[in-house]
């Protein structure tokens, strides 16, 4: 019994460590979310796709083997013997024939297709990958959006949760004048209905705070419960940059243009290859022996386009096109992302004064509260004008906080989505 309650208490000692014990972080549920969301994983494997591609396109020696197969039939056929004198012995040429064999083709030059196909499948993987990181921000704003609505709906419970408790001491001190008869049962009713008012408001903020807790729980695949301690997240860190993703791809895809005029110009000069066949059959050239064997070709090809260059030119032409398009995009990004910083920097200052002035009326109404419950108790006010100050003391102190948290999601937007370090 002694080894068992020694174990139990080592159990319990050792709980807070084995899960973390300490508040979390935003940081930690963005990260938490983007490893649910296998991020990690989509990264990783756009990354083995290209070193792939890259590994075929640098290689030295792009062989290209190909096996044949080709069966044939003619109802006429020439007849060598008929056509000269010779006393050696000639054969006509089969009215059946076929072949079998591998064909190889080494490219020599291209024109430098091949290192252009190369930067552009790097391009290609890199555009993907600005998918996945405009795929990591809405889910980070997603996170964002429920780590604060959480803090300031905990907030909110901690301000009904005094408001509530001032209320019941009022009530308590009401029901005891009355029963003591120096009271009027309409105070205790007065303070009965602003109490189950203020019960019924905390069930619905407790209600809308569990749906944000378990949302941001299955986002995150972290504990999130009603004990769980967020940490509020500071609005001047200065490590929340991260590049925009669009003007990013913007760029990738201006590159990528340049690349395919330079690929279709490549595709416009001569090309050179060597090629050898390997064959088995009935070689129809053969006229002193009607025996399938084995025969080979080895040669150079040498292609030299004429008429290539008129697609050539189409072809820039409408990549140049397609370039001033995304010309035109990059303007209206870089003009949209200057007006939503200036709008970010409105609304920052909007709500910095605001939180002041919310701080200062808290105060008031805080010191208007301490005098109104004095002159109730003395009698010489009604309770009704204590209760009015006691909201409006919850409402502004609800303001403030509200404040304070729409001022920092204004700085992390502004920070980690559209700005540039």
């Amino acid at each position: 019994m002694k080894k068992l309650t020694l174990f139990f208490f080592a159990w319990i000692v050792s709980v807070p460590f084995a899960f973390g014990g300490g508040p979390i972080s935003l940081e930690e549920c963005r990260e938490a979310a983007r490893r649910e969301g296998k991020l990690d994983e989509l990264y990783q494997l756009n990354e083995l796709d290209r070193q792939a591609n890259e590994r075929l396109e640098k290689h030295p020696f792009q062989t290209f083997i190909s096996g044949y197969g080709v069966a044939s039939y003619q109802t006429d056929s020439p007849n060598p013997s008929g056509m000269t004198d010779f006393p050696f012995e000639l054969y006509a040429v089969p009215k059946f024939q076929y072949h079998v064999g591998l064909l190889l083709a080494q490219p020599i030059y291209s024109g430098g297709q091949k290192k252009l196909l190369g930067e552009i499948n790097n391009l290609d993987h890199e555009i993907d990958r600005t998918g996945l990181d405009s795929r990591g921000v809405e889910l980070d704003r997603t996170v964002d959006d429920l780590f604060l609505g959480i803090l300031l709906a905990r907030k909110r419970d901690e301000i009904l949760s005094r408001q509530l408790n001032a209320v019941q001491i009022k009530l308590r001190d009401a029901q005891r004048a009355f029963e003591a008869g120096i009271g009027y049962r309409d105070v205790v009713l007065a303070l009965e209905a602003q109490l189950s008012k203020l019960e019924a408001e905390q069930a619905g903020s407790a209600a809308q705070t569990a749906a944000a807790q378990t949302m941001l729980a299955e986002l995150t695949g972290l504990p999130i419960g009603p004990d769980t301690e967020l940490e509020m997240p500071s609005g001047e860190d200065a490590d929340a940059f991260v590049p925009d993703a669009g003007l990013a791809r913007l760029d990738l895809e201006a590159r990528r243009i340049e690349l395919n005029k330079q690929l279709a110009r490549a595709r416009a000069l001569p090309s050179l290859q060597a090629f050898g066949t390997v064959g088995y059959g009935r070689w129809p050239l053969n006229f002193f022996d009607r025996r399938p064997d084995i025969y080979g070709v080895v040669g150079l090809s040498l292609t030299i386009p004429i008429t290539e260059w008129r697609a050539v030119n189409a072809g820039t032409a409408r990549l140049d096109a397609a370039a001033r398009q995304l010309e035109l995009q990059r303007e209206n990004a870089e003009r949209k992302k200057r007006v939503e910083l200036l709008k970010y920097d409105g609304e920052i200052a909007r709500y910095g004064t605001l939180l002041a002035a919310s701080e200062s009326t808290v105060a008031k109404y805080e010191e208007l509260c301490e005098e109104l419950d004095r002159q109730a108790d003395q009698g010489v006010t009604p309770l009704s004008n204590y209760l009015t100050a006691l909201e409006q003391l919850s409402a502004a102190r609800l303001d403030c906080e509200l404040y304070s948290i729409l001022k920092l999601q204004q700085q992390l937007l502004r920070k980690r989505y559209i700005s540039e370090p």
